[in-house]
């Protein structure tokens, strides 16, 4: 008995912290929030990126969505993290309409260090 409580300890402990982490479910980031859909491919110039959003364009993957929802697949690590912040009323304006809402999340086909910016414009 006395060699089966440190295995026992250990699954309880590990059960513990494992109840206390979010999860991450099929259509939800670790954060809870919605993914966004898959990394498209997207052959437009990263210049064109940073004018869209101000970030830098080299950090920038693709554009997805249209005109009402739109997703910036930005790299996390590489992006200049006050232009990402500044980034969803720059992608409105650009479309000629104002931002209602935005949040960061992950593409739903995970790349590591890809993140995508979810931005609903309205007007």
């Amino acid at each position: 008995m006395k060699r089966a409580f440190p295995a026992l300890l250990a699954v309880v402990s590990g059960l513990t912290v494992a109840a206390c982490l979010p999860m991450d479910g099929p259509g939800t980031s670790f954060e809870g929030t919605p993914l966004a859909p898959p990394l498209p491919v997207d052959d437009r110039s990263h210049a064109l990126f940073e004018r869209m959003t101000g970030i830098n364009g080299d950090a920038v993957s693709a554009i997805g969505g249209d005109q009402t929802k739109a997703y910036v697949y930005f790299d996390f690590f590489a992006a200049n993290k006050a232009a990402v912040a500044a980034a969803p009323a720059k992608l409105c304006a650009y479309y000629g309409k104002s931002l209602q809402s935005s949040y960061v999340t992950s593409p739903s086909s995970r790349e590591p260090g890809a993140k995508a910016l979810a931005v609903t414009c309205k007007g």
